[in-house]
């Protein structure tokens, strides 16, 4: 009874959990293949048809998604692969793609202790691409506030603030360390956007008991402040030259003197909530943030975020229209370098052409951007033609690219070929014996044998057959030159000419002579 009853619960089990089920064996397989094919179904048609998914079920995706990270080996790979998962935060429904971020911090917190020292540094990236992909999500939607405010307590609550057990602190460790570098990019913002993305901060630099978690945010994140509001200081004293408005100096030293962080710190340093082993680190920044405002009002000098707000009007572009001498307005006539903009004849000019004609031409230069309905007065149509004919009578007459008839072809020089050095010739024949291998290979006449790269040399001196003093052979005995020995057995001391067989002598047995061991003859 107990066995069927089991059937029939894993029976009426949903289609949805055995997918679940079979995704997360796939994705921590130890083939790629199996792991690359069920990610790809996940992302792309599992997850985004899911309207929502269990809590349970999501951790146990998480932990299919982890060892299919655990098993990328390649940095290449490492890289594409956390950037599709990254990727899916956008991709997803948006109450998805929260629970999606949430599991993915609970997650991290949960195996961090097993992660080893060579696998860390994919792990650690993947951190960094998420809280990448989790504030490009708040730029898409402008930094709406309710949003925004939203996504930041979830990345707080699960990484600073988390209430599980796990040993994951080298996560919370991680973001505090980057995240001014992933936030410098969509930076400035408004002031009160900036206030839900670093007012947190102070906040939990007073509540948090880890003192090595203290000492990174104030290290990365308010001591970077400070710098910056410091050199953004000086600058403005010195007359604000040679720094551009999204220099990190402006950036980040405007947010440092116009957010009150003296204040802050002030009031959560005073707070009973407050951690007593934080109280002198959050007074220590208080003072160094309150100093630094105290000299910015003694020097005058005024600094707001507004000043370098990247939500700058784009100035509307006024269409210029000219009307010809019949009334019909000129459209599409954009011409460059002061040349006319009538299309150009492929035939050759005719001599009777003046150049006077051709200058007028040259100077006549039309502006349009192929809008009828608006005009533009007179006087500066003719302001910019007299400003047009100053600069083409400035640079001169422009040649047409089809040349005049008339005009003489340039002689096009051309660079003399360096020759070669004579090889001196000392104790062999006279130059005319040499015989170039080149030429003679092909039909076409080549080079000479004096400019020849490679050259062959024949000399009757050291390539005789037969020596003078020694008496020809018979004809039938006569070998080709072919035959004669060359190269290497001319190194062992075979002497030239043909190769002949000499008979084999033919040693002679030293006989022995037979000892005959004589008979002793005994003398009477």
């Amino acid at each position: 009874m107990v066995k069927r009853k089991q059937l029939s619960e894993a029976q009426q089990s949903p289609p949805v959990e055995e997918n679940c089920k079979s995704l997360i064996k796939k994705l921590a397989s130890c083939k790629q293949t199996i792991r690359d094919r069920s990610l790809r179904t996940l992302l792309r048609t599992w997850l985004p048809e899911q309207a929502s998914v269990p809590d349970e079920d999501m951790k146990k995706l998480w932990q299919g998604i982890f060892y299919c990270m655990w098993h990328a080996d390649k940095s290449l790979y490492q890289s594409e692969l956390i950037d599709r998962l990254a990727a899916a935060l956008h991709s997803l429904p948006l109450p998805l793609s929260v629970h999606y971020f949430t599991v993915f911090l609970f997650t991290m917190r949960r195996e961090w202790s097993r992660i080893d020292r060579l696998r860390l540094d994919k792990f650690y990236l993947l951190i960094r691409r998420f809280l990448h992909a989790l504030l490009a999500l708040m730029d898409g939607s402008s930094w709406d506030l309710e949003l925004t405010r939203r996504l930041m307590g979830v990345l707080f609550d699960g990484t600073f603030l988390a209430g599980d057990k796990f040993q994951g602190n080298g996560v919370n460790y991680h973001v505090a360390s980057v995240f001014v570098e992933e936030v410098r990019e969509f930076l400035p913002l408004r002031k009160e956007v900036l206030e839900l993305v670093f007012g947190p901060f102070v906040m939990v630099l007073g509540i948090v008991s880890d003192k090595v978690l203290v000492g990174k945010i104030k290290s990365n994140l308010f001591d970077e402040l400070l710098k910056m509001g410091r050199r953004l200081l000086d600058v403005k004293k010195g007359g604000d030259e040679g720094v551009a408005e999204d220099d990190d100096v402006v950036v980040l030293g405007s947010i440092a003197l116009s957010m009150e962080f003296g204040k802050r710190f002030y009031e959560m340093g005073s707070s009973p909530d407050c951690h007593q082993g934080n109280r002198k680190v959050i007074f220590a920044l208080h003072k160094e943030f309150l100093q630094l405002e105290k000299d910015m009002l003694s020097s005058g000098v005024e600094v707001s975020i507004t000043e370098a707000s990247r939500d700058e009007e784009v100035p509307e572009l006024v269409p210029m229209t000219v009307e010809t001498e019949a009334g019909v307005p000129e459209t599409n006539k954009i011409v460059a370098n002061g040349s006319s903009s009538k299309k150009k004849k492929s035939s050759l000019k005719k001599c009777s052409k003046s150049k006077k004609d051709s200058d007028k031409k040259d100077a006549d230069v039309v502006v349009n951007h192929g809008e009828k309905d608006e005009s533009v007065d007179e006087t500066m149509i003719s302001d910019l033609r007299e400003e047009f004919e100053k600069i083409a009578s400035e640079m001169g007459p422009v040649r047409d690219e089809v040349a005049s008839v008339c005009e003489e072809a340039e002689p096009v020089p051309v660079a003399q070929k360096n020759k070669k050095r004579k090889r001196e010739n000392k104790g062999v024949v006279e130059q005319g014996a040499t015989v170039n291998r080149d030429a003679a290979e092909t039909s076409v006449p080549g080079p000479s044998s004096e400019k020849s790269s490679k050259r062959v040399r024949f000399a009757m001196k050291n390539n005789l057959v037969w020596k003078p003093h020694c008496p020809l052979p018979p004809q039938d005995l006569r070998l080709p030159p072919s035959a004669t020995p060359r190269g290497s057995a001319l190194k062992k001391g075979i002497p030239a000419g043909p190769v002949r067989e000499s008979p084999s002598r033919k040693t002679k047995k030293k006989v022995k002579p037979n000892k005959r061991k004589g008979v002793k003859t005994i003398k009477k």
